[in-house]
């Protein structure tokens, strides 16, 4: 007859088993030194110091010998995405490489702009404003369009950049030679530029069929009589309106 042991004495061992396979790795994450941070990498951005400051402040900054376990990567998520000129931040782990990994995207300036507490501001493709901050972002600010806003709202911003983004490359001396654009709170769009070294007032309307507009203001520039033209109206592009 073979040995038996008894269903209670037997789930007593599986518990107990259990029980020190959850301590000795609770201890090994937790306390032990063999999984500690052996490396902290910050990419997609060269302004790493702005990021560990902000998590610095709020004493989640991940530091090399420190538990691994305790890294809190969603608080060092929360943390970096309320940094307004960080569009997009990724945390991870990885345990055999004892590393955490931190990436993040910058937003891109489309055009910038002076808020109503005169403090400059940059804004994206989105319409999202945000105070230029990073190396690269600084790096931007003098080859940036400027726009003069009455409202300024996210939609309104959106529609600038829309428009900017949407002119062919070749109308681009448009934007590099721009001295402005405005916005109204109806979102009409006016550009003062330079054609062919001439200030030149355009108005493109709303931020809407601007492929067409850029196609008519074209046609309207090739003609001889408008060599010296110093406004286009380009709101109802089916009528342009040239002085």
């Amino acid at each position: 007859m073979g040995f038996r042991i008894s269903k209670r004495p037997k789930r007593l061992i599986v518990t107990m088993l259990t029980i020190t396979l959850v301590s000795v790795t609770a201890y090994i994450l937790g306390w032990s030194s063999f999984l500690t941070v052996n490396e902290v990498s910050i990419e997609g951005t060269k302004s790493t110091q702005v990021i560990m400051n902000k998590l610095t402040a709020n004493s989640i900054a991940p530091v090399v010998g420190s538990k691994l376990a305790r890294v809190d990567t969603r608080a060092i998520k929360n943390s970096i995405s309320q940094l307004d000129w960080i569009s997009q931040a990724d945390i991870s782990r990885n345990w055999f490489r004892k590393r955490v990994s931190i990436e993040v995207v910058e937003r891109v300036a489309v055009a910038k702009a002076i808020n109503v507490q005169g403090t400059k501001i940059n804004f994206d493709s989105t319409g999202t404003v945000f105070s230029p901050t990073s190396v690269t972002q600084l790096s931007m600010q003098n080859s940036l369009p400027q726009v003069s806003l009455q409202g300024g709202d996210k939609k309104e911003l959106a529609s600038v950049a829309m428009l900017l983004e949407e002119i062919p490359e070749d109308l681009s001396y448009l934007i590099t030679d721009l001295e402005s654009i405005s916005v109204s709170k109806s979102g009409y769009i006016q550009m003062n530029t330079r054609i062919n070294k001439t200030a030149v007032r355009i108005n493109w309307g709303r931020a809407e069929e601007v492929k067409q507009k850029c196609s008519v203001l074209v046609a309207l520039l090739d003609l001889p009589e408008n060599q010296g033209i110093k406004q286009v109206d380009l709101s109802q592009p089916n009528a342009p309106i040239v002085s």
